[in-house]
């Protein structure tokens, strides 16, 4: 607990301490009508026409667009802000375009990729960084704790908060006195992560995201995480490809004990599956099984799940699977809405089971909500980009601090995104240990290696 403490005082010394100023207020609602819409910091209002600097809206234009604007337009200074929808795919893009022309910026709400802030700095883009919260449409926290929590100098925090933008509006710098954040052991636990090797496919450029545990501790103990469950990503979207178990226990091996991971179940290569899990699942590294109906295309509540519970009763294992709300650019989610798994947690009771990403967004969160009231073995985590204002506060009401495990979903997000949105929120200091370790611990029950 004295480790969370300290992280907690740091945390909230170096927010009081820096002189934020938000270049984002958004135009959208809360998605929760009883959500809090005051905003975190002081700000100034912008629009996407007029104003001098300017917003412009990723989900609204192409880079090759935006691009235009700014040759079209020199005089004028433009922030790139985020839209409703995943900005970490376009990580290289906006590093490309934020070079190559003077009058571009970016608002960092939702830029969630590991180590953005510090990968962009280092490119060389520090002056472009803008604190932007997307208030009242998203919480604040994500982004709040990249920079408070950043691994870069006291100056660029300053000018990341709000001094850049001070700059753009022609305002005077603030200058604050440093606080510096101590050393203290890691004690996070991570309960969804992802490795990718070298050559995998992915839509962004990966962080360190290999099966080399030098690679993961040295992004691990910076970020205070001590333990992380991990599923691959080779047997996730292949499982004849490789097993989980093949891919990472030299890893874990190194580790000794502080990674484990999911094995895959696909219902599409059931005795594949089956077969890898009877080797796995005795393995005190595996810590439960993985399942994604929506990679899979197989709807949740189809009946060949029921092999994996069935192995995860007869093994004493958990079940984790990728939850999402149904979404109108991504018709794959549907096939993993939380209630879909109401008739194999009414058919195994004892079986542990963990809505991943707690229902993905709020139209999913109500269905998340629903099953943990009925099915008293569900717990839920909070890996992804679940940064829309209120959820995490809901969750926290409506399901309870307890049956809530703090996740990332790295290599995909960095772990501080979902730390801010937790640390933001009215929870004691137990709750917050309950949630970013003890939750996880009691509910996992690790075996001892």
């Amino acid at each position: 607990m004295e480790r969370l403490l300290a992280l907690h005082k740091t945390y909230n010394a170096i927010r009081n301490a820096l002189p934020w100023l938000d270049c984002y207020v958004c135009d959208w609602p809360c998605a929760f009508a009883d959500g809090n819409v005051k905003l975190s910091t002081p700000a100034r209002q912008l629009d996407f026409t007029t104003t001098n600097p300017r917003l412009v809206r990723q989900t609204e234009h192409s880079f090759e667009e935006i691009e235009a604007m700014a040759v079209a337009h020199p005089e004028i200074s433009y922030i790139i802000a985020s839209g409703d929808r995943k900005m970490l795919y376009h990580f290289a893009a906006l590093e490309t375009v934020l070079k190559k022309h003077a009058n571009l910026y970016l608002a960092t709400t939702n830029v969630c990729n590991e180590f953005a802030l510090e990968r962009l700095i280092a490119a060389g883009l520090k002056d472009k960084l803008l604190y932007g919260s997307m208030m009242p449409f998203l919480g604040a926290g994500n982004t709040l704790a990249q920079i408070i929590l950043g691994k870069f100098d006291w100056q660029t925090k300053c000018a990341i908060a709000g001094n850049n933008f001070r700059r753009l509006l022609g305002e005077p710098e603030v200058s604050v006195p440093e606080i510096k954040i101590p050393d203290i052991r890691p004690f996070l636990v991570d309960s969804h992560a992802h490795t990718l090797n070298a050559g995998g496919a992915c839509r962004f450029p990966p962080y360190k995201a290999d099966s080399i545990w030098s690679l993961w501790q040295e992004k691990m103990d910076p970020l205070w995480v001590e333990d992380i469950f991990i599923t691959p990503s080779e047997p996730l979207h292949n499982v004849m490809q490789a097993t989980a178990q093949s891919v990472i226990t030299p890893m874990c091996r190194e580790a000794k004990g502080r990674v484990r991971y999911y094995e895959v179940f696909d219902p599409l290569h059931i005795q594949e599956s089956v077969a890898a899990l009877e080797q796995s699942l005795p393995d005190p590294y595996c810590i439960g099984i993985k399942i994604h109906p929506s990679v899979c295309q197989v709807y949740a509540s189809d009946p060949r799940y029921d092999q994996a519970f069935a192995l995860a009763s007869r093994f004493g294992k958990c079940i984790m699977s990728h939850t999402w709300g149904i979404s109108d650019y991504n018709p794959t989610q549907k096939f993993a809405t939380p209630k879909l798994f109401a008739p194999h947690l009414e058919k195994y009771p004892g079986v542990k089971f963990i809505i991943g990403h707690c229902g993905g967004r709020p139209n999913g969160l109500p269905e998340a909500v629903e099953i943990c009231r009925r099915f008293p073995q569900v717990h839920c985590d909070f890996a992804g980009d679940i940064f829309f204002n209120g959820h995490v506060e809901h969750a926290i009401s409506d399901i309870g601090p307890d049956r809530l495990l703090f996740a990332s979903d790295s290599y995909w997000i960095d772990q501080r995104c979902m730390l801010g949105m937790f640390l933001e929120t009215e929870l004691t200091d137990a709750q917050l240990w309950g949630v970013f370790r003890e939750n996880a611990l009691k509910f996992f029950a690790p075996a001892p290696l």
